[in-house]
């Protein structure tokens, strides 16, 4: 049991390691202008169009304790229905 163990921890350290110096090597080569074994203006995933984003629209108040219109016309009741006494 215990090889096993020491040997999937000594995968994950080579994996992780060989991860780091790809991912290195990778981005060096994209700031030398290099192509880095790769073809510059063949894709690399799908493709699509730009397409305009809509307006964001105003955030409304989650909850009607958040609105304060809400909790205006809720005094305004209150106050209509309940006067306060001299």
């Amino acid at each position: 049991m215990i090889p096993f163990l020491v040997a999937v921890l000594v995968l994950v350290v080579v994996g992780t390691l060989l991860w780091k110096v790809m991912a290195a090597q990778a981005a060096q080569a994209g700031h030398d202008g290099g192509s880095g074994g790769m073809v510059e203006d063949a894709p690399t995933g799908p493709t699509r169009q730009a397409t305009p984003r809509r307006p964001q629209r105003p955030r409304r108040p989650v909850a009607p304790d958040d609105d304060p219109e809400f909790l205006k016309a809720l005094d305004e009741k209150i106050q209509r229905e309940d006067p306060p006494s001299s």
